[in-house]
């Protein structure tokens, strides 16, 4: 096919994303009567002014002689998909992921991997296999020619995602979590998605159920960090790809548990969205950290359940943090992942009406610790700012983040390891054996240290320890 021409500063933006690692690959490949180009993620977001990740290669030559080709040179290769035509090439100090030309054969049912892949020596076929026109344009390494056989130019000027093909089932039906990543790319990108593949990704979204928890988790967590992939924190991003899940269908395949506060009304003085609406607003004003925006997500996820049983939303932070721990599970994230999620969803209406006293909120914050304090102040931020009705401070995380600025400054505990004392020497001192006993009067001392951080010092511990149990020592 004939090249597209891009214009000759857009041809210099692409050329200084290319390491000079690859041009002695590409010549390589030329010697064989091959030519190298950049695909994908290099490309489209040279044109589109991002940073660049990782960078992929592609040409018509077989993965076995490519081998052959970068050990003959004394590069190192490592074959990571040898039967999907991918081998990663290290040149110096850079890594490329080639791979093969290929069309792919899919089984029915939208699995993940291709049931057949025969190798190709044309880029054309090669793009039609690709998911989304702006993942399929091709760089030419050593001409700095542009082949664009399926539109990705126009749909970057329009900032349009569309599918490869002139009929989005095609694409869509072979892989189920291509819904997802349809979706994650217009989040990312700020793009929105062309009708027709919108279309056919909510005729083919139960695809979804044929995809194994662990890619439909990361594929989750890219979206909701979507505003960050290229450096610059945007709620309307995360928000759009999530609102993107519920409108295509994905969030009834993936977290039925929240589709249940569709249409659940709130209080109007609080809240300006049904409990769906105000879940993905809260997840988008989180910050960027994948705990805190899975937490904003699921904080309320209970809510549906306990108004269904009780007439009211009273307990919906207990009940939801168990719901909370079942649905990560199913998803199948890392246990400190859960742990951190569920204690957030747990003590979300912590202190609701901002009427605790400091010393309660610093013998709270000792006992739970600095970074799940945080954690809380910093959901409580979104919870409110993801009502839709207040925006700006808010006053019960402000003064919480100034009590515990305070308690770091005055270097207060926040974990009984952080006391002046072992359990050796409340033993010693109180002349007591090992047992609860210690125990509890740790807890104490760190309830006491908290708001009253001077005495967390060999001697005033010591003082207090007799001040807790008197009878006990000499």
């Amino acid at each position: 096919m004939q090249p597209v021409l891009i214009g000759k500063e857009k041809l210099e933006v692409v050329r200084s994303h290319i390491p000079q690692e690859l041009y002695l690959l590409a010549e390589l490949v030329s010697l064989e009567g091959a030519r190298l180009y950049a695909v994908g993620g290099l490309v489209r977001s040279s044109l589109l002014g991002l940073p660049i990740s990782d960078i992929d290669i592609c040409s018509a030559i077989l993965p076995e002689r490519m081998i052959a080709l970068c050990r003959e040179k004394g590069f190192t290769v490592v074959p990571k998909g040898i039967d999907f035509g991918m081998v990663e090439v290290h040149i110096g100090g850079e890594s490329f992921e080639h791979t093969t030309f290929r069309s792919d054969s899919y089984a029915e049912g939208g699995a993940h991997r291709p049931s057949e892949v025969r190798f190709s020596s044309s880029a054309e076929e090669d793009a039609f296999r690709r998911d989304f026109s702006v993942n399929a344009m091709y760089f030419d390494i050593l001409s700095g020619e542009v082949l664009d056989p399926t539109g990705g130019l126009a749909d970057l000027e329009a900032g349009l995602i569309r599918t490869t093909s002139p009929d989005p089932r095609t694409v869509l039906a072979d892989d189920g979590l291509r819904i997802m990543r349809l979706v994650r790319f217009a989040a990312e990108l700020g793009f929105d998605i062309e009708p027709a593949s919108m279309a056919a990704a909510r005729e083919l979204v139960s695809n979804l159920a044929d995809i194994s928890a662990e890619r439909i988790r990361d594929e989750l967590n890219k979206i909701l960090l979507a505003d960050v992939k290229y450096g610059e924190r945007s709620a309307e991003r995360v928000l759009h790809g999530l609102t993107l899940l519920r409108e295509v269908g994905a969030l009834g395949v993936i977290l039925p548990e929240l589709l249940e506060g569709e249409g659940l009304e709130q209080k109007k003085e609080y809240h300006r969205y049904d409990v769906l609406r105000h879940a993905l607003h809260a997840a988008s004003e989180a910050v960027p950290a994948l705990p805190l925006r899975l937490a904003a997500l699921l904080h309320d996820v209970a809510k549906p359940r306990v108004f269904a049983e009780t007439g009211k939303m009273h307990g919906h932070d207990v009940v939801g943090a168990e719901l909370a721990r079942e649905i990560l599970r199913r998803l199948r994230y890392d246990n400190k992942t859960i742990d951190r999620v569920v204690f957030i969803v747990h003590h979300h209406m912590y202190d609701l009406d901002n009427a605790a006293k400091d010393s309660t909120l610093r013998r709270t914050f000792a006992r739970w610790g600095y970074e799940r304090s945080l954690d809380i102040a910093e959901i409580r931020i979104a919870d409110v700012h993801g009502s839709g009705v207040i925006t700006g401070k808010v006053a019960t995380a402000e003064r919480w983040k100034r009590i515990l600025a305070e308690m770091k400054r005055e270097n207060a505990p926040f974990s009984e390891n952080d006391l002046n004392c072992s359990g050796a020497d409340i033993i010693e001192w109180l002349g007591i054996p090992p047992g609860p006993a210690v125990a509890d009067i740790k807890r104490r001392m760190l309830a006491h240290c908290a708001v009253h951080p001077r005495d967390n010092t060999k001697e005033g511990l010591k003082r207090l320890a007799f001040d807790i149990c008197p009878k006990s020592g000499g």
